[in-house]
Protein backbone atom coordinates (compact mmCIF):
# COMPACT_ATOMS: atom_id res chain seq x y z
CA UNK A 1 0.00 0.00 0.00
CA UNK A 2 1.33 3.43 -0.94
CA UNK A 3 1.30 5.69 2.14
CA UNK A 4 2.58 8.77 0.32
CA UNK A 5 0.05 11.58 0.47
CA UNK A 6 -0.91 13.17 -2.85
CA UNK A 7 0.49 16.57 -3.69
CA UNK A 8 -1.92 19.43 -3.13
CA UNK A 9 -2.36 21.79 -6.05
CA UNK A 10 -4.34 25.03 -6.20
CA UNK A 11 -7.16 23.20 -7.98
CA UNK A 12 -7.56 20.91 -4.95
CA UNK A 13 -8.88 23.75 -2.83
CA UNK A 14 -12.41 22.46 -3.26
CA UNK A 15 -11.59 19.33 -1.25
CA UNK A 16 -9.56 20.83 1.62
CA UNK A 17 -11.52 22.52 4.38
CA UNK A 18 -9.31 21.83 7.39
CA UNK A 19 -6.18 23.40 8.83
CA UNK A 20 -3.98 20.51 7.68
CA UNK A 21 -4.88 21.32 4.11
CA UNK A 22 -4.12 24.98 4.72
CA UNK A 23 -0.72 24.17 6.21
CA UNK A 24 0.22 21.99 3.24
CA UNK A 25 -0.92 24.59 0.73
CA UNK A 26 0.91 27.34 2.54
CA UNK A 27 4.09 25.26 2.63
CA UNK A 28 3.91 24.65 -1.11
CA UNK A 29 3.06 28.29 -1.82
CA UNK A 30 6.24 29.69 -0.28
CA UNK A 31 8.32 31.28 -2.98
CA UNK A 32 6.20 29.77 -5.76
CA UNK A 33 3.54 30.79 -8.24
CA UNK A 34 0.91 33.52 -7.81
CA UNK A 35 -1.73 30.82 -8.41
CA UNK A 36 -0.51 28.85 -5.39
CA UNK A 37 -0.53 31.97 -3.23
CA UNK A 38 -4.05 32.79 -4.36
CA UNK A 39 -5.15 29.24 -3.51
CA UNK A 40 -3.81 29.58 0.03
CA UNK A 41 -5.58 32.91 0.48
CA UNK A 42 -8.88 31.46 -0.75
CA UNK A 43 -8.43 28.44 1.50
CA UNK A 44 -7.94 30.70 4.51
CA UNK A 45 -11.08 32.69 3.74
CA UNK A 46 -13.00 29.45 3.20
CA UNK A 47 -11.94 28.24 6.63
CA UNK A 48 -12.88 31.54 8.19
CA UNK A 49 -16.33 31.54 6.59
CA UNK A 50 -16.85 27.91 7.58
CA UNK A 51 -16.01 28.66 11.20
CA UNK A 52 -18.25 31.70 11.14
CA UNK A 53 -21.22 29.69 9.85
CA UNK A 54 -20.55 26.93 12.38
CA UNK A 55 -20.56 29.51 15.17
CA UNK A 56 -23.88 30.82 13.91
CA UNK A 57 -25.33 27.30 13.89
CA UNK A 58 -24.04 26.66 17.39
CA UNK A 59 -25.69 29.85 18.52
CA UNK A 60 -28.97 28.65 16.90
CA UNK A 61 -29.03 31.59 14.53
CA UNK A 62 -29.36 29.37 11.48
CA UNK A 63 -30.62 26.03 12.73
CA UNK A 64 -33.91 24.59 13.89
CA UNK A 65 -34.95 22.86 10.68
CA UNK A 66 -32.95 19.72 11.34
CA UNK A 67 -32.35 17.92 14.59
CA UNK A 68 -30.96 14.46 13.72
CA UNK A 69 -27.27 13.54 13.58
CA UNK A 70 -27.59 12.69 9.88
CA UNK A 71 -29.19 15.99 9.00
CA UNK A 72 -26.54 17.86 10.99
CA UNK A 73 -23.87 16.01 9.01
CA UNK A 74 -25.36 17.07 5.69
CA UNK A 75 -25.92 20.58 6.99
CA UNK A 76 -22.22 20.81 7.88
CA UNK A 77 -21.26 19.63 4.40
CA UNK A 78 -23.59 22.22 2.91
CA UNK A 79 -22.05 24.98 5.04
CA UNK A 80 -18.55 24.01 3.92
CA UNK A 81 -19.61 24.06 0.28
CA UNK A 82 -21.19 27.49 0.70
CA UNK A 83 -18.05 28.76 2.43
CA UNK A 84 -15.85 27.50 -0.42
CA UNK A 85 -18.05 29.00 -3.08
CA UNK A 86 -18.09 32.35 -1.32
CA UNK A 87 -14.31 32.30 -0.97
CA UNK A 88 -13.85 31.46 -4.66
CA UNK A 89 -15.88 34.50 -5.58
CA UNK A 90 -15.40 37.99 -4.17
CA UNK A 91 -15.83 36.70 -0.65
CA UNK A 92 -15.41 39.11 2.24
CA UNK A 93 -12.09 40.50 1.06
CA UNK A 94 -10.10 38.36 3.50
CA UNK A 95 -8.47 36.36 0.71
CA UNK A 96 -7.24 39.55 -0.99
CA UNK A 97 -5.75 40.78 2.28
CA UNK A 98 -3.96 37.51 2.97
CA UNK A 99 -2.75 37.29 -0.63
CA UNK A 100 -0.97 40.61 -0.25
CA UNK A 101 0.64 39.41 2.98
CA UNK A 102 1.76 36.13 1.40
CA UNK A 103 3.20 37.95 -1.61
CA UNK A 104 5.26 40.12 0.72
CA UNK A 105 6.54 37.19 2.81
CA UNK A 106 6.77 34.40 0.23
CA UNK A 107 7.31 36.22 -3.02
CA UNK A 108 10.68 36.61 -4.72
CA UNK A 109 12.99 39.18 -3.13
CA UNK A 110 14.37 42.15 -5.06
CA UNK A 111 17.83 41.58 -6.44
CA UNK A 112 19.30 44.15 -4.03
CA UNK A 113 17.83 42.38 -1.01
CA UNK A 114 18.98 38.97 -2.20
CA UNK A 115 22.47 40.29 -2.82
CA UNK A 116 22.69 41.71 0.72
CA UNK A 117 21.90 38.37 2.33
CA UNK A 118 24.90 36.84 4.06
CA UNK A 119 25.11 33.13 4.80
CA UNK A 120 26.23 32.18 8.29
CA UNK A 121 29.59 30.42 8.03
CA UNK A 122 31.24 30.15 11.47
CA UNK A 123 34.31 28.38 10.12
CA UNK A 124 35.09 31.14 7.62
CA UNK A 125 34.40 33.75 10.29
CA UNK A 126 36.81 32.15 12.77
CA UNK A 127 39.42 31.74 10.04
CA UNK A 128 39.22 35.43 9.15
CA UNK A 129 39.29 36.91 12.65
CA UNK A 130 41.38 34.48 14.70
CA UNK A 131 44.81 35.81 13.67
CA UNK A 132 43.75 39.34 14.61
CA UNK A 133 42.20 38.12 17.85
CA UNK A 134 45.45 36.36 18.71
CA UNK A 135 47.47 39.55 18.25
CA UNK A 136 44.96 41.59 20.24
CA UNK A 137 44.79 38.98 23.01
CA UNK A 138 48.57 39.00 23.34
CA UNK A 139 48.46 42.73 24.08
CA UNK A 140 45.52 42.37 26.46
CA UNK A 141 46.85 39.27 28.17
CA UNK A 142 43.69 37.29 27.57
CA UNK A 143 42.42 34.20 25.76
CA UNK A 144 42.13 34.79 21.95
CA UNK A 145 39.00 32.68 21.58
CA UNK A 146 37.24 34.89 24.12
CA UNK A 147 37.68 37.75 21.65
CA UNK A 148 36.50 35.57 18.76
CA UNK A 149 33.40 34.63 20.79
CA UNK A 150 32.71 38.29 21.56
CA UNK A 151 33.06 39.22 17.88
CA UNK A 152 30.76 36.34 16.92
CA UNK A 153 28.14 37.61 19.37
CA UNK A 154 28.40 41.21 18.22
CA UNK A 155 28.18 40.37 14.51
CA UNK A 156 26.17 37.14 14.34
CA UNK A 157 29.25 35.24 13.13
CA UNK A 158 30.00 38.02 10.67
CA UNK A 159 26.54 38.37 9.15
CA UNK A 160 25.50 41.60 10.89
CA UNK A 161 28.52 43.85 10.62
CA UNK A 162 27.35 47.48 10.24
CA UNK A 163 27.69 48.67 6.65
CA UNK A 164 28.55 51.98 5.06
CA UNK A 165 26.12 53.89 2.85
CA UNK A 166 27.59 52.24 -0.26
CA UNK A 167 27.03 48.76 1.22
CA UNK A 168 30.68 48.06 2.02
CA UNK A 169 31.71 46.67 5.39
CA UNK A 170 32.63 48.88 8.34
CA UNK A 171 34.75 46.01 9.71
CA UNK A 172 33.38 46.84 13.15
CA UNK A 173 33.62 43.41 14.75
CA UNK A 174 33.18 44.34 18.40
CA UNK A 175 30.23 46.74 18.42
CA UNK A 176 32.23 49.86 19.34
CA UNK A 177 30.13 53.00 18.96
CA UNK A 178 31.60 56.21 17.62
CA UNK A 179 30.92 58.38 20.67
CA UNK A 180 31.92 62.01 21.12
CA UNK A 181 35.63 61.25 21.29
CA UNK A 182 35.78 59.50 17.90
CA UNK A 183 36.97 61.57 14.93
CA UNK A 184 37.25 58.76 12.41
CA UNK A 185 34.65 57.46 9.93
CA UNK A 186 31.35 56.17 11.27
CA UNK A 187 28.26 54.33 10.06
CA UNK A 188 24.68 54.38 11.27
CA UNK A 189 23.07 51.04 11.98
CA UNK A 190 20.00 49.63 13.70
CA UNK A 191 20.79 48.09 17.08
CA UNK A 192 19.05 46.70 20.15
CA UNK A 193 19.76 48.15 23.58
CA UNK A 194 18.44 47.43 27.05
CA UNK A 195 17.03 50.59 28.59
CA UNK A 196 15.53 50.40 32.05
CA UNK A 197 15.44 46.62 31.80
CA UNK A 198 13.50 46.66 28.52
CA UNK A 199 14.85 45.85 25.08
CA UNK A 200 14.42 48.64 22.54
CA UNK A 201 15.52 49.17 18.96
CA UNK A 202 17.33 52.33 17.94
CA UNK A 203 19.61 53.77 15.27
CA UNK A 204 23.13 54.39 16.54
CA UNK A 205 26.52 55.47 15.22
CA UNK A 206 29.34 52.92 15.07
CA UNK A 207 33.01 53.30 14.29
CA UNK A 208 34.15 52.27 10.83
CA UNK A 209 37.51 50.74 10.00
CA UNK A 210 39.49 49.77 6.94
CA UNK A 211 40.10 46.18 8.01
CA UNK A 212 39.59 43.56 10.69
CA UNK A 213 43.06 44.36 11.98
CA UNK A 214 42.08 48.00 12.57
CA UNK A 215 38.95 46.89 14.40
CA UNK A 216 40.89 44.75 16.87
CA UNK A 217 43.63 47.38 17.26
CA UNK A 218 41.02 49.98 18.23
CA UNK A 219 39.47 47.50 20.66
CA UNK A 220 42.83 47.08 22.36
CA UNK A 221 43.25 50.85 22.50
CA UNK A 222 39.80 51.27 24.05
CA UNK A 223 40.30 48.68 26.78
CA UNK A 224 43.84 49.75 27.70
CA UNK A 225 43.10 53.49 27.81
CA UNK A 226 39.82 53.57 29.75
CA UNK A 227 40.11 53.12 33.54
CA UNK A 228 36.76 51.36 33.78
CA UNK A 229 38.14 48.35 31.88
CA UNK A 230 40.97 47.62 34.35
CA UNK A 231 39.04 44.63 35.73
CA UNK A 232 38.78 43.25 32.19
CA UNK A 233 42.54 43.42 31.78
CA UNK A 234 42.99 41.78 35.17
CA UNK A 235 40.94 38.73 34.10
CA UNK A 236 43.94 37.23 32.32
CA UNK A 237 43.46 33.99 30.42
CA UNK A 238 40.19 33.17 32.22
CA UNK A 239 37.62 33.60 29.41
CA UNK A 240 34.65 33.34 31.76
CA UNK A 241 36.04 35.99 34.09
CA UNK A 242 36.96 38.16 31.10
CA UNK A 243 33.41 38.05 29.75
CA UNK A 244 31.90 38.84 33.16
CA UNK A 245 34.29 41.76 33.65
CA UNK A 246 33.22 43.17 30.26
CA UNK A 247 29.59 43.09 31.32
CA UNK A 248 30.28 44.51 34.78
CA UNK A 249 32.30 47.37 33.30
CA UNK A 250 29.36 48.46 31.16
CA UNK A 251 30.77 47.46 27.78
CA UNK A 252 27.24 46.41 26.72
CA UNK A 253 23.74 47.01 28.04
CA UNK A 254 22.65 43.37 27.66
CA UNK A 255 22.33 41.87 31.16
CA UNK A 256 23.17 38.46 29.66
CA UNK A 257 26.20 39.68 27.69
CA UNK A 258 28.74 37.61 29.64
CA UNK A 259 26.60 34.49 29.56
CA UNK A 260 26.22 34.73 25.78
CA UNK A 261 29.95 35.16 25.22
CA UNK A 262 30.70 32.17 27.44
CA UNK A 263 28.05 30.08 25.65
CA UNK A 264 29.65 30.82 22.27
CA UNK A 265 33.17 30.31 23.63
CA UNK A 266 32.38 26.82 24.89
CA UNK A 267 29.64 25.97 22.40
CA UNK A 268 29.44 23.32 19.72
CA UNK A 269 29.54 25.85 16.87
CA UNK A 270 32.92 27.18 17.98
CA UNK A 271 34.28 23.67 18.54
CA UNK A 272 33.12 22.54 15.10
CA UNK A 273 34.68 25.58 13.41
CA UNK A 274 38.00 25.04 15.19
CA UNK A 275 37.95 21.35 14.32
CA UNK A 276 37.51 22.15 10.63
CA UNK A 277 40.36 24.63 10.74
CA UNK A 278 42.56 22.07 12.48
CA UNK A 279 41.80 19.48 9.81
CA UNK A 280 42.92 21.97 7.20
CA UNK A 281 40.64 24.14 5.07
CA UNK A 282 41.16 24.68 1.32
CA UNK A 283 41.64 28.42 1.81
CA UNK A 284 44.68 29.72 3.70
CA UNK A 285 44.15 31.60 6.95
CA UNK A 286 44.60 35.33 6.17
Amino acid sequence: MNDVLPTISPSDIKSYTDFNGLAELRSQAKGKTPEALKAVAQQFESLFLDMMMKSMRDAHLGSGLFDSDESEFYQEMWDKQIAMQLAKGKGLGIADLMLRQLQQSAGPQPASAAASKVTVDPTSFVRSVLPHAQRAAAKLGTEPLALVAQAALETGWGTKIPRRADGSSSFNLLGIKSGTGWSGPAVTARTLEFQGGALAGKNDSFRAYGSHAESFADYVQLLTSAPRYQSVLAAGQDASRYAQALQDSGYATDPNYAMKIKAIYSGETMRAALAQLKEGAPEPIP
